[in-house]
Parts: structure tokens; sequence; C-alpha cells
């Protein structure tokens, strides 16, 4: 178990969503989870997100960082033995079992914010260029050393001014004003804001853990909340306008008619219990759907307590996502997985604490999931969509 060294209330109060802050020993002993010759067979795979990065000193701008998005053919890598380039795989722990210890070093943050792990290997001079992200991250290095370069926060409101011209979703700026510079060795982790620049360039053939927090656009959040609301809307729910005699001129929308247009839209979009609907089925959304595939065939709940005690173990999808919410009585207790949302009676409470908990594995052995209609039917639901598996014991 991966155990942080470091003042959390501090942290909390200073730096979170604040500034940076290099924290040097973070993990005491951050063994390797995986080697870089396992990375790029990983990255080979038709099911994972890989990118390789080249860079080329001699050029500028543009032409400075090549961007290939996998899958690859391991024959089409670039040599260990190359200098400057790095491999990025996003959601490494959906590869790599290992790395839920690294997601749930974090949880003293919202876990539900919590978007991946994305590692890269770098060979000496290897980097993905200067750039900022829309996110925060925190940057865990293991094996070898890596040096990052930190400048300003850009007002992410505004398209910066160097942002490069280039197809690629890596953010690259043309240049940063360095701030502070730090070479980070096993167990050091570097925190960065959204909006902060920074550039890391390998020093040694090196792996980095980026932990990176999911953060829904302002855009992302009303389109959400408002296409719930329209789900909500029938056909026959129209706009009427209130024309009198006084009617001034029929070229012109009237005060009272835009003016009753504003409060149907605005009264539409005050209901606060879809707004959690919304709220929590966004950020839950699956990021790789793809890997959550419902069941054909309906299930029972007999058949799956037939299971129970077996050398079989009802795990989550590790591609799922699981949060709640608890509301003010009388209010139900909102279960949200995948971005669907259900409705419970607060007595599940627990369980549903239990559901959601990272640290746990086997969802037979939590009792109070078995005990009623309601509970079995949920565990039938969460199996059929897919967030549920079964799956043989480890030995």
């Amino acid at each position: 178990m991966l155990t942080p060294n470091f003042d959390k209330t501090e942290f909390l109060k200073s730096y979170w969503q604040q500034k940076p802050i290099l924290i040097r020993g973070f993990f005491s002993k951050l063994v390797g989870f995986i080697s870089p010759d396992r990375l790029l067979e990983i990255a080979c795979s038709a099911a994972a997100e890989s990118r390789i990065v080249i860079t080329h000193p001699k050029e500028s701008g543009t032409d400075r960082y090549a961007l290939v998005h996998g899958p690859f053919e391991l024959t089409s890598l670039p040599a260990m033995s190359d200098e400057n380039w790095t491999l990025l795989v996003q959601s490494a722990e959906l590869w790599i079992p290992d790395l839920k210890q690294m997601i749930q070093a974090f949880e003293f943050l919202p876990r539900w914010r919590i978007e991946d792990v994305m590692l890269s290997f770098a060979t000496p001079g290897g980097g993905v260029g200067p750039h900022f992200d829309q996110y925060d991250v925190f940057l865990v290095q293991g094996l070898g050393q890596r040096t990052w370069q930190v400048g300003d926060q850009i007002d992410l409101t505004k398209q910066p001014p160097n942002l490069l011209s280039t197809a690629s979703d890596l953010n690259l700026i043309n240049e940063i004003e360095v701030k502070h510079e730090f070479t980070l060795v096993n167990g050091d982790v570097l925190y960065i804001p959204a909006g902060y620049t920074h550039w890391g360039v390998s020093q040694t053939p090196s792996l980095c853990y980026s932990v990176g927090f999911r953060a829904p656009s302002y855009a992302e959040m009303i389109e959400s909340f408002s296409n719930r609301v329209i789900d909500e809307l029938t056909e026959s729910q129209r706009f009427t306008d209130h024309t009198d005699s006084e009617m001034r001129d029929s070229a012109e929308i009237g005060e009272n008619d835009w003016q009753r247009a504003w409060e149907i839209v605005s009264g539409l979009l005050t209901d606060q219990g879809e707004f959690l609907h919304a709220f929590g089925s966004l950020v839950t959304e699956v990021k790789y759907p793809e890997l959550v595939e419902p069941l054909t065939d309906e299930v029972i709940p007999e058949e799956l307590i037939a299971f129970k005690g077996k050398a079989v173990e009802l795990v989550r999808n590790p591609a799922s996502r699981f949060a709640y919410l608890l509301q003010a009585d009388p209010k139900p207790l909102l279960l949200f997985v995948d971005g669907k949302v259900y409705e419970l009676e607060k007595v599940h409470l627990p369980a549903i604490r239990q559901l959601c908990a990272s640290e746990f594995a086997n969802i037979y052995d939590i009792s109070e999931l078995w005990c009623s209609v309601d509970s079995l039917g949920l565990v039938c639901q969460l199996v059929q969509s897919g967030a549920l598996w079964l799956t043989e014991t480890e030995k």
C-alpha cells in the first residue's frame, strides 16, 4: 500500500488548485509497477490509448515535436537506445491493476474527480514540450530522473498568444518564462494546478506517473443539465405569445414576449434535483465506453447468489466509475455509476459506501447488498450494465 508522506492539511489550505509545489519523498519507497518493455507492449494493444512524441531539438515551432498515435507495432517503436522520445499511455491503471494503489494514495481528494493515471516512459531528452493542462495533475517520479520547468499560470478563459498551431491535443506553447526548475527522483511528486505552464525533460531513461483530475467545463455542466431537462419535456409544451391590440410593429419581438420566454427557460433550469442527477451522471461518465459492455441476457438474482461462496468473485469493472450523493431527508440516496443514476433508500447507505470504496474487492463480501429485494435488484442491474463482473478467484 502506497502511503504519501506530507502535510495534507497544509497542502489543501495553501496549494490545492492554487499554486505548484514540489514534495520530495512524497512516496518513501515507490516500487516499479511496470518495466519500460512491458509498457511498450501495452502501447501495441488496440484497446489502450497511447501516443509517442518525438523531439527534434534542432527544429522550432510545430516542427520541433512529432506526435504519433497508437496502437503501435513493436517493430515500429523507437529503440530504447534512441534519445528524445517519450511514450504516453492513458489510464494505465486499466492495464496495470496494482496502480490502483496510486489512486488510493490520492484519496485525500474527492475520488470521483480522479480521471486516470497516465504513464510516460522517456529516454534522455524526451518530453512532450512546454504545455499546460486544463486540469490539476500530480507528477509522480518512478524510474530515473526528469527535470521540470514551471512557468506562470495562464488565463484559461483566453487563448495563450504563444500557443502553437498544432493538430495535437498537447496544448503546446512556444516557450515559457521559467519560474522554478526541479529535478525529480524516485518518490518525488510535483503538483501542477490547472493552467500552469510546465515542461518535463528526461535526464535518464525514466517513468513518470501523472495522476490527473477530471474537471468538467462550464459548457459540459450546462449541456448535461439542459439535456436532462430536455428529456423530461414533451413536444406539446410550447411557447405562446401575449399579443394584444397595442402591438406597435409585427416585426418587433415585444418585451412581454421575450420576458415570457425567459421565464419559461430560466424556470426550467432552477430544479436542483434535476441538476444533481445531471452533475453526478456527468462526473461518472465512463472514459472508455467500449470497455463497459452490457450483457445481453437478463441477470437473475438467484444465479448471482448461486455463485456466492464458490471460487468466484464479483468485482467492479476497472473502467467503471462509482460515486454517491447523500441528500437531506426525505430525498433518496443517489448512486451514480458510469453516467447512470440509481435512487435508493438511505438504509442502504453503508452498503453503497462499501460498493464505492476503492479498497473493497469482492462485492459478495458486502453482506447488506444481499439482504433485500431492492439491493439485489441494484446488483443485478450493475452486472447487467457491465459495471460489475464475475471473475475467478485469484489463487
